[in-house]
């Protein structure tokens, strides 16, 4: 059963970032000679009825396979909860995609993309985790295809262990570090998860590394030799 709630965290932090990025990139495409070839290379996407199975991004990848368009995508960079309040710095790691449903083709790109968003929060040292292709968010379709893949994810349902909370106590402050051996976000699909349920620090800087990963790969003038090697 789908859950009933606000969905302020999930997934209305990660439709709002990617909202942000996109009416930003317009403005500059407007006002400068910022990146001329992004008009072309970028398509921003909200899909619905990701909690009853994937169910729009699925019919989009099933549409663009079927018209032959599916071919014009490079890579999905997904961002689904981006603002829990026990946060960590979530990276989803490529190596975790499942080698039974994924082809081999959508490795390399997607552990480059892991990279390309570590190099963000290291430049910023600040800390970060490693997040499995749990293949419970819309990246799975197009991952499932042969797509390079990569994303954010601040947590769900998750523990935050021990050694995490330490590692951000000692790099964020007592503020920031959160607590050990609890729910990353205890609003997980709960009627709490409203606009108070957002760590409004973990969100910016998901919001900037997502910037920074999409102005990376747009302005790549080698994209697919580079995801496809």
């Amino acid at each position: 059963m789908p859950y009933v709630g606000p969905g302020i965290n999930d997934n209305g932090s990660g439709t709002a970032g990617t909202l942000a990025i996109a009416l930003h990139i317009s403005r500059l495409l407007r006002q400068t000679n910022y990146a001329e070839n992004m008009r072309s290379r970028l398509k921003f996407c909200w899909w619905g009825g990701e909690e009853m199975g994937l169910l729009g991004s699925t019919d989009f990848v099933r549409r663009a396979k079927a018209d032959g368009s599916l071919k014009k995508y490079s890579v999905n960079l997904n961002f689904d909860m981006i603002g829990s309040p026990n946060f960590l710095f979530g990276i989803y790691d490529g190596k975790t995609a499942d080698n039974t449903t994924t082809p081999v083709r959508a490795l390399p790109g997607s552990n480059r993309i892991t990279r390309l968003f570590i190099e963000y929060f290291e430049k910023q040292r600040l800390p970060w985790d490693y997040m499995g292709f749990s293949g419970r968010s819309d990246y799975g379709p197009f991952l499932a295809e042969g797509i390079a893949c990569g994303g954010l994810f601040t947590g769900a349902d998750e523990m935050k262990t021990q050694e995490q909370r330490d590692r951000y106590l000692r790099m964020l402050g007592p503020a920031l570090s959160g607590m050990a051996r609890a729910i990353l976000d205890p609003c997980y699909h709960r009627s709490c998860d409203t606009m108070e349920n957002l760590n409004q620090f973990a969100y910016l800087h998901m919001v900037k590394a997502a910037a920074y990963s999409i102005d990376y790969l747009a302005k790549l003038q080698n994209l697919n030799q580079w995801l496809y090697p």
